[in-house]
């Protein structure tokens, strides 16, 4: 007797969003699987935070739908977020930590404001994390000012995954980072979707971090995904605006007119 098929953890269909009377993501559909790790690149104002902040529910889409273990959200569901969609968690590109708490009290303040935990409980999970993302407890001690900005994405990261989240989206993770501290944050996150089994969505611009993180990899362009495979898959790609993308050639079909100039 063969089993049925796995179904998607997120599946996103005909996705479209505007503001006013500029389009900015059309028809936009993908899938991805428990562990599966989906990064989408494309350039600057290309639209790819829109389509994260629509994912998590930080904006309203114009029109499709956000599947998320089988829980559907359209701008025709109600504006409560299915229970399924509270395991969704948010690195913002700047880390978006509380500069009034330290590295400590920001992990623990969702275990504490959401999952209402105990005192011990919550301290032994904000330490459970920092370790996972190997960071020592003195620096639990420090506020957000007194590490560096690859530290504060980690502490992010810790933070997110005590609150439950499993399925989380990253908004450039490597932007404003040196080529080592880009690496060491691409393989904390490769580690914790192996490790913890999460599902990641990744937007980013860098190839490096593209390839590296992506089991698979699609290009946002004027609003529509042009084009997916697998990392290997690029160098051997027939589509133009791909290869300018991916190789950074000046000459080629993309031009600054295409792009809507949006976060």
């Amino acid at each position: 007797m063969s089993s049925l098929p796995t179904p998607p953890r997120l599946k996103v269909t005909n996705l479209q969003k505007s503001f006013k009377d500029l389009a900015i993501l059309r028809n936009i559909t993908f899938e991805l699987f428990r562990g599966g790790s989906f990064v989408i690149i494309g350039g600057s104002g290309s639209g790819k935070s829109v389509l994260l902040k629509c994912i998590s529910g930080l904006y309203q889409f114009d029109s499709g739908e956000i599947e998320l273990d089988g829980e559907v959200r359209s701008p025709k569901t109600s504006k409560k977020r299915p229970n399924s969609f509270k395991k969704l968690g948010y690195i913002f590109q700047n880390a978006a930590l509380f500069d009034s708490l330290t590295v400590l009290e920001n992990i623990m303040f969702g275990a504490k404001n959401v999952l209402k935990l105990s005192k011990k409980d919550i301290e032994d999970l904000a330490f459970e994390k920092l370790s996972l993302v190997g960071i020592n407890r003195k620096t639990g001690d420090l506020y957000p000012s007194d590490i560096s900005s690859g530290l504060r994405k980690a502490v992010a990261l810790a933070r997110t995954m005590a609150m439950g989240s499993d399925i989380i989206l990253f908004d450039e993770p490597t932007t404003g980072l040196d080529p080592i501290m880009s690496k060491k944050i691409n393989d904390l996150i490769i580690k914790c979707v192996q490790t913890e089994g999460l599902t990641a969505v990744t937007i980013t611009h860098d190839m490096e971090s593209a390839k590296r993180l992506g089991d698979k990899i699609a290009m946002l362009y004027a609003g529509e995904l042009i084009w997916s495979g697998k990392p290997a898959d690029i160098k051997n790609t027939d589509n133009a605006i791909v290869q300018q993308f991916t190789n950074g050639y000046i000459d080629g079909p993309i031009s600054l007119m295409d792009l809507p100039i949006v976060k």
